[in-house]
């Protein structure tokens, strides 16, 4: 694997990537480019780069404040602003048409690179895609994710988040849980809580529709069993496939990488 950096709209962009053995050809299958959640970084997809490496090319990013990338110092976390980050990776790599694939709040900011520039993206793979809270109904709205965004802005912020992480970790193995509790206290504040209100006011329906408004555009959700709840983007919007992982909590590519792999395979047949 190589890692390397690139210019994006607010600086430094570093990505992970990997090739098969050989040499490139017309016939070259395309590329897929991997897109973490909160707290994380590119290698959180280390596993999946080397399985799909032995057929095609993969690239995965540091999102804006995460990883070696760049921090806005705006605080501006927005799915949108975080695709054209993904965007710029395209441009400096000469991609002009790949499959995404993305984790969590990874898969807003698949989804919102996806309805921008549906052209680009072939085929889009959601991993346990965050439901679209633009969609809870209001009394709901107030009475959970109100309080949750006021206390990310004070000092038990760090207790909130943990809480939230979690309840996602329900079903997930210890070493996941451990992995990510690890990287979730080493997550500044100004980072989960720009996040968080992105995800909170992100259209995700909406994005989706626009992508697959476009011709030649393909959409698939690999979810964990926890993921039914009304506001879920497949239950929202049903002719979205999906596939579950059994036994698997929110992160359920370090859960079950293979039968994550094995599910990522098949979305990519004919891509």
């Amino acid at each position: 694997m190589r890692s390397t950096t690139l210019k994006g709209p607010i600086g430094t962009i570093h990505i992970i990537e990997a090739s098969p053995p050989g040499t490139a050809g017309e016939s070259e299958p395309l590329p897929v480019v991997f897109v973490h959640g909160m707290a994380v970084s590119a290698n959180i997809w280390e596993a999946q780069l080397a399985r799909v490496a032995r057929t095609r090319r993969a690239i995965a990013l540091d999102m804006r404040g995460h990883g070696d990338s760049a921090r806005p110092e705006d605080g501006n976390y927005a799915p949108a602003s975080c695709a054209a980050d993904v965007l710029a990776v395209l441009d400096g790599l000469g991609l002009d048409r790949v499959a995404i694939v993305g984790h969590s709040f990874g898969a807003c900011i698949a989804l919102a690179t996806a309805a921008s520039a549906p052209h680009r993206i072939a085929q889009l793979i959601l991993a346990d895609p965050p439901g679209d809270f633009t969609k809870v109904p209001a009394d709901v709205y107030e009475e959970r994710i109100v309080p949750y965004q006021r206390a990310l802005e004070t000092e038990d912020w760090a207790a909130a988040v943990e809480n939230s992480f979690n309840e996602a970790l329900t079903g997930s193995r210890a070493d996941t849980r451990d992995r990510i509790l690890t990287c979730l206290a080493a997550t500044p504040q100004d980072c989960l809580c720009g996040m968080s209100r992105g995800m909170f006011a992100f259209d995700a329906v909406d994005a989706l529709d626009r992508y697959l408004a476009a011709p030649g555009t393909r959409a698939h959700a690999i979810i964990a069993p926890s993921n039914t709840f009304p506001f879920s983007l497949h239950v929202l919007r049903p002719t979205l496939t999906t596939s579950t992982l059994p036994d698997t909590g929110h992160w359920l590519m370090l859960d079950a990488p293979e039968a994550f792999a094995r599910e990522l395979n098949i979305c990519l047949e004919g891509v």
